[in-house]
């Protein structure tokens, strides 16, 4: 008889510790004492004996820390603790995000996808050049052409610039010419000035990029 009291009170002390929904199961499971029941009992025992024992830290107001088996809903954004029973630390929620904190994770993830993006762009650039030149020495032949083409066309250019000079040259002695004779220079005249300046200032530019692309392919020859 003391047996069955003592056993009485093992599963009073158990009830104790499981939520409502819990002991809801236990009573049903009680009511069919079979060994397939007592499995599922002690498993709902011990399962809400490990959640009760499990322990929340988090820091207060005051900037204390505080422990406990639940934790307030208005501290759950600052971040928090799980520890089990023996107070080591299970897992650590981080503080929830703020706008800017959001905006500035949503700019390195998507320059990272851009970097991944740029990375797998250039390995298929890689994978057409291996395709296209089969022996290292064709690419080597491939931009010695390039070389000549550059030259040939800061060579053209060169000579655009000098003939444009050469026009505006002659177009200023005629406006010269009409000015001491005390005529007013024609409006085409200076129309024709105008654009062979701008002529010149794009062919030099043009030039510009050309030798510096120039640089870069002579880099790449070893010559």
């Amino acid at each position: 008889m003391s047996n069955k009291n003592h056993q009485h009170n093992n599963v009073k002390l158990s009830l104790i510790r499981v939520t409502k929904d819990n002991r809801m199961m236990i009573i049903k499971i009680l009511k069919q004492p079979t060994l397939t029941s007592l499995v599922c009992l002690l498993f709902v025992i011990f399962s809400t004996q490990s959640i009760a024992a499990q322990l929340y830290r988090y820091t207060n107001e005051q900037g204390n820390l505080v422990m406990g088996h639940v934790i307030p809903p208005n501290f759950v954004a600052k971040g928090y603790d799980i520890l089990n029973v023996q107070g080591r630390i299970i897992e650590t929620i981080p503080p929830a995000l703020n706008e800017k904190q959001i905006a500035q994770r949503d700019a390195q993830l998507k320059q990272k996808e851009q970097a991944k993006i740029a990375l797998a762009v250039q390995d298929e650039i890689d994978d057409k050049l291996k395709q296209l030149y089969s022996h290292p020495d064709d690419a080597v032949r491939i931009l010695q052409r390039r070389i000549q083409d550059i030259d040939s066309v800061i060579r053209v250019k060169t000579g655009r610039i000098d003939n444009a000079k050469k026009q505006i040259r002659e177009q200023e002695e005629l406006a010269a010419t009409r000015q001491r004779k005390g005529l007013p220079v024609p409006k085409p005249t200076l129309e024709k000035i105008d654009i062979l300046q701008k002529d010149i200032i794009n062919a030099q530019a043009d030039i510009l990029e050309l030798k510096q692309e120039f640089k870069v392919v002579l880099s790449k020859s070893d010559i």
